[in-house]
């Protein structure tokens, strides 16, 4: 985990759980876009006895006063976790919500971001609005679903925001890159790409900057916290757009200019539509578009940076 101030110092701390896809985007717009400056220190996911003696330290590096937000964007579930995995993490994120809990006074405020999950929570629905309810098909939507349940049962909090991203994809360090991003490097590489679902399945597909960009607004510059809403405020986080696999490989095949190898999975277990209305998108937020994404992804692997 990486604590970080933002803005010098008067900036507010941020404690960032979860440096992957989109804890590292989180990252860099915080220290690209608003100057913050970050000390890492570790955090054990498998030893909840470490935990604790890791957070007595986190808690004794914070100033004894001016807000903090914890941010959760760690975990390493996915679509095939079990219920044991997902059990594990959901127990993770409730220690950070006592956490925060125990952080918060009167002149120390904290906020609680947490990021879900719109492909666990919505799998198999689609034209998904702000009025569709979240129907979990795996022990993964389960568990995110518990999650946010948690936050939003959490007392003595100031502002509890949840983040439902898409499919994310974007350039990482991180084992886990999402299918466009496994696409383009072993198309670069010369390697075969399994897939896991068919040609025509739709996803909408959101690049991980934009959720950086996003929660990094959100964390500095927060809405008034004068009369805030009961429960948790929930954010979808999509293109509002759908496409196929097959138009995701056409689209990278273009840029990239090399034919890919490709292995579609005789017995797919992750074939089911998602789509959601471009209505149901926060009003403040801006997705870029597939082909421009993929764009990016290409020159950020050309030229080595992550």
């Amino acid at each position: 985990m990486k604590v970080l101030r933002v803005g010098g110092q008067a900036g507010p701390y941020v404690l960032l759980f979860g440096l992957g896809l989109i804890g590292g985007a989180v990252d860099r717009a915080l220290r690209l876009r608003f100057e913050a400056e970050g000390r890492d220190f570790p955090y054990d996911w498998h030893d909840a006895g470490l935990r604790q003696a890791q957070r007595a330290d986190i808690g004794a590096a914070l100033p004894n006063a001016g807000r903090l937000s914890l941010v959760w964007t760690g975990g390493q579930s996915g679509f095939g976790s079990t219920d044991a995995d997902m059990a594990q993490e959901t127990a993770i994120v409730a220690e950070l919500i006592a956490m925060a809990q125990t952080l918060r006074h009167d002149d120390r405020p904290v906020d609680f971001h947490m990021m879900s999950s719109a492909g666990g929570l919505f799998e198999s629905q689609t034209h998904c609005s702000e009025h569709s309810i979240p129907r979990p098909l795996r022990p993964y939507g389960t568990g995110k679903l518990m999650q946010e349940q948690a936050l939003a049962q959490a007392a003595g909090l100031d502002r509890r925001h949840v983040y439902r991203p898409s499919s994310v994809y974007g350039a990482t360090r991180s084992k886990r890159v999402g299918l466009v991003t496994a696409l383009i490097s072993n198309a670069m590489q010369g390697k075969t790409t399994r897939i896991f679902g068919n040609p025509n399945t739709l996803r909408d597909y959101v690049l991980a900057d934009d959720i950086g960009h996003y929660l990094a607004r959100r964390i500095v510059d927060p809405e008034p916290a004068s009369d805030p809403p009961p429960g948790a405020k929930t954010f979808l986080l999509a293109s509002g757009r759908s496409a196929s696999v097959f138009e995701v490989i056409e689209r990278i095949r273009e840029r990239v200019e090399r034919p890919l190898l490709l292995q579609f999975d005789p017995h797919p277990s992750n074939v089911r539509d998602m789509s959601f209305l471009p209505s149901a998108l926060p009003t403040d937020w801006q997705a870029t578009s597939l082909a421009s994404g993929i764009s990016r992804i290409v020159t950020h692997l050309r030229s080595g940076l992550t």
